[in-house]
């Protein structure tokens, strides 16, 4: 297979990984907390995840990790399993769809800012003055309602949405030079083993304390979708992407996320949308625009 063709197949996990997670704001808003708890349904993904992956293992090439290797994997597993699953979906429980898809579309700003300093990327002005013009793009969203009241509800989703979006983009960057050396499956089966002895006990007492019984059919829709696509397969092709792609034009399909979310949140009628959240959009995705560009021509190019 050329490489063209290849990076065509990579562009196409990387937006088909995009469009799973752009619906799965509203659909796990759907699921969380009357269907399921936050941290309940945390432990649940993490755990079938696991499972599948390690059965996916069985049809894809064996592979020795090394010892080193596994330990760098456990580091890996904390900020793109444990930290993300959990305030995405504590952050997601507090906040709107349209919100949180919002402030991960800034996940190309960091993602380069981690990409300079660890993979050595080139840094230019231009996305000097796109770092600043999406990070005031995420101030407007979260200090729309005035000061900021650390009590407010949405304010904490809001914030622990943003920390997951930075170790979010930090994974894609460190995960990187497992990719390169390990097939995607043989990556993601340990990475989501050693995420599930970590988000087991996190999510413990909720799940324990679960009326599993009360959940209706829709629900359990929902946490399917959760579970299968935005984890499984979500995951799966995204690391299929970033093995072809730097982490910079990966998180550049990010800003697909929240057409879609807002879209869909505002169909179900979670959400509206308000001027305000159109215009820290622009910004962020014009932060986006000017951090990534030049980056994504390169690696099309290469």
């Amino acid at each position: 297979m050329n490489k063209s063709r290849v990076n065509t197949w990579a562009h196409l996990a990387l937006l088909g990984a995009n469009i799973i997670y752009g619906l799965n704001f509203s659909i796990a808003k759907y699921a969380m907390p009357d269907q399921i708890k936050p941290f309940a349904l945390v432990s649940l993904r993490s755990v079938m995840a696991a499972l599948m992956f390690w059965g996916a293992s069985f049809f894809v090439r064996r592979e020795k990790v090394e010892r080193k290797d596994l330990l760098y994997l456990f580091a890996c597993s904390f900020f793109g399993v444990v930290i993300n699953q959990t305030l995405f979906l504590v952050g997601l429980n507090m906040t709107s769809p349209i919100n949180s898809s919002i402030i991960l579309a800034t996940n190309p700003i960091f993602a380069f800012i981690f990409a300079a300093f660890i993979l050595k990327e080139n840094i230019s002005l231009a996305k000097g003055i796109g770092l600043a013009t999406g990070l005031s793009g995420v101030m407007i969203l979260i200090l729309q309602n005035g000061t900021p009241d650390v009590s407010s509800r949405t304010f904490m989703g809001d914030l622990y949405t943003l920390i997951n979006t930075v170790s979010w983009a930090f994974y894609t960057v460190i995960i990187k030079r497992m990719l390169t050396k390990y097939h995607p499956v043989t990556v993601m089966k340990w990475t989501f083993l050693f995420g599930m002895f970590t988000n087991i006990p996190v999510g413990y007492h909720q799940w324990s304390t679960m009326d599993w019984g009360a959940i209706n059919l829709y629900g359990w829709l929902s946490i399917g979708f959760v579970v299968v696509f935005a984890t499984f397969l979500g995951y799966l092709l995204l690391t299929i992407g970033l093995r072809r792609m730097s982490p910079t034009v990966v998180s550049t399909y990010t800003y697909t996320q929240p057409v879609i979310a807002a879209y869909l949140a505002t169909l179900l009628g979670q959400d509206n949308i308000r001027l305000v959240m159109v215009i820290a959009a622009l910004l962020i995705f014009g932060g986006v625009f000017f951090v990534s560009w030049p980056g994504f021509n390169r690696d099309r190019q290469n």
